[in-house]
Protein backbone atom coordinates (compact mmCIF):
# COMPACT_ATOMS: atom_id res chain seq x y z
CA UNK A 1 0.00 0.00 0.00
CA UNK A 2 1.37 3.29 -0.99
CA UNK A 3 0.61 6.39 0.83
CA UNK A 4 1.38 10.08 1.01
CA UNK A 5 0.59 13.71 2.97
CA UNK A 6 0.74 16.69 1.24
CA UNK A 7 -1.30 19.82 0.98
CA UNK A 8 -2.97 21.04 -2.93
CA UNK A 9 -4.82 23.19 -4.37
CA UNK A 10 -7.98 21.89 -6.06
CA UNK A 11 -7.94 22.05 -9.81
CA UNK A 12 -11.23 20.50 -10.66
CA UNK A 13 -13.86 18.30 -9.85
CA UNK A 14 -15.89 15.81 -12.07
CA UNK A 15 -18.68 13.18 -10.85
CA UNK A 16 -17.81 9.11 -10.67
CA UNK A 17 -20.58 7.10 -9.69
CA UNK A 18 -23.73 8.20 -7.75
CA UNK A 19 -21.71 9.12 -4.41
CA UNK A 20 -18.20 9.53 -5.28
CA UNK A 21 -16.12 12.08 -7.61
CA UNK A 22 -12.43 12.76 -9.00
CA UNK A 23 -10.49 15.06 -8.08
CA UNK A 24 -7.32 16.72 -9.95
CA UNK A 25 -5.13 18.98 -7.41
CA UNK A 26 -1.93 20.21 -7.58
CA UNK A 27 0.40 19.60 -5.18
CA UNK A 28 3.56 20.95 -3.33
CA UNK A 29 5.35 17.48 -3.28
CA UNK A 30 4.00 15.49 -5.90
CA UNK A 31 3.01 17.98 -8.37
CA UNK A 32 -0.91 17.34 -10.47
CA UNK A 33 -2.70 14.59 -9.49
CA UNK A 34 -5.98 12.80 -9.81
CA UNK A 35 -8.12 10.86 -7.30
CA UNK A 36 -10.99 9.35 -6.33
CA UNK A 37 -13.15 11.16 -3.16
CA UNK A 38 -15.44 8.42 -1.93
CA UNK A 39 -18.57 10.83 -0.58
CA UNK A 40 -17.92 14.17 -2.45
CA UNK A 41 -21.16 14.38 -3.37
CA UNK A 42 -22.25 14.42 0.40
CA UNK A 43 -24.01 17.62 2.07
CA UNK A 44 -20.34 17.60 3.97
CA UNK A 45 -18.08 17.40 1.13
CA UNK A 46 -19.70 19.51 -1.71
CA UNK A 47 -19.34 22.94 -0.16
CA UNK A 48 -15.51 21.80 0.67
CA UNK A 49 -14.90 20.17 -3.21
CA UNK A 50 -14.56 23.51 -5.19
CA UNK A 51 -11.92 24.80 -7.63
CA UNK A 52 -9.56 26.98 -6.13
CA UNK A 53 -9.40 25.31 -2.69
CA UNK A 54 -6.56 24.77 -0.43
CA UNK A 55 -6.99 21.35 0.95
CA UNK A 56 -4.94 18.77 3.26
CA UNK A 57 -4.85 15.35 1.08
CA UNK A 58 -3.88 12.15 1.94
CA UNK A 59 -3.38 10.06 -0.80
CA UNK A 60 -3.81 6.02 -0.80
CA UNK A 61 -3.28 3.44 -3.61
CA UNK A 62 -2.34 -0.50 -3.76
CA UNK A 63 0.21 0.81 -6.32
CA UNK A 64 2.00 3.72 -7.73
CA UNK A 65 0.06 3.16 -11.08
CA UNK A 66 -3.34 3.34 -9.88
CA UNK A 67 -5.46 6.45 -9.68
CA UNK A 68 -5.73 5.91 -6.10
CA UNK A 69 -7.93 7.74 -3.96
CA UNK A 70 -8.28 11.03 -1.39
CA UNK A 71 -9.04 12.17 1.84
CA UNK A 72 -9.58 15.08 2.24
CA UNK A 73 -9.72 18.37 4.68
CA UNK A 74 -10.02 21.69 4.03
CA UNK A 75 -7.56 24.13 4.90
CA UNK A 76 -9.15 27.28 3.42
CA UNK A 77 -12.17 27.72 1.24
CA UNK A 78 -12.53 27.90 -2.29
CA UNK A 79 -11.28 31.61 -3.66
CA UNK A 80 -13.93 31.35 -5.45
CA UNK A 81 -16.52 31.64 -2.37
CA UNK A 82 -15.15 35.18 -1.91
CA UNK A 83 -14.68 36.38 -4.94
CA UNK A 84 -18.27 38.42 -6.02
CA UNK A 85 -16.76 39.64 -9.52
CA UNK A 86 -17.29 37.47 -12.46
CA UNK A 87 -13.82 38.59 -14.02
CA UNK A 88 -12.21 37.28 -10.88
CA UNK A 89 -14.50 33.96 -11.25
CA UNK A 90 -13.57 33.96 -14.54
CA UNK A 91 -9.90 34.08 -14.06
CA UNK A 92 -9.53 31.22 -11.37
CA UNK A 93 -11.61 29.57 -14.20
CA UNK A 94 -8.42 30.38 -16.59
CA UNK A 95 -5.79 29.44 -14.78
CA UNK A 96 -7.02 26.05 -13.43
CA UNK A 97 -7.56 25.18 -16.90
CA UNK A 98 -4.62 25.79 -17.75
CA UNK A 99 -2.59 24.09 -14.88
CA UNK A 100 -4.50 21.19 -15.58
CA UNK A 101 -3.74 21.29 -19.39
CA UNK A 102 0.05 22.07 -19.13
CA UNK A 103 1.27 20.17 -15.93
CA UNK A 104 1.86 16.92 -16.75
CA UNK A 105 0.41 14.35 -13.95
CA UNK A 106 3.06 13.33 -11.20
CA UNK A 107 5.92 15.51 -11.90
CA UNK A 108 6.65 17.48 -9.03
CA UNK A 109 7.07 21.25 -10.38
CA UNK A 110 8.70 23.16 -7.42
CA UNK A 111 6.90 26.53 -5.96
CA UNK A 112 4.43 27.49 -8.52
Amino acid sequence: MIEWRDRGLLLAVRPHGETSVIIDVLTQEHGRYAGVVRGGTSRKLRPVLQPGAELDLVWRARLDSHMGAFTVEPIRASLAVGLGARQALAGLNAVTAMLRFALAEREAHGPL
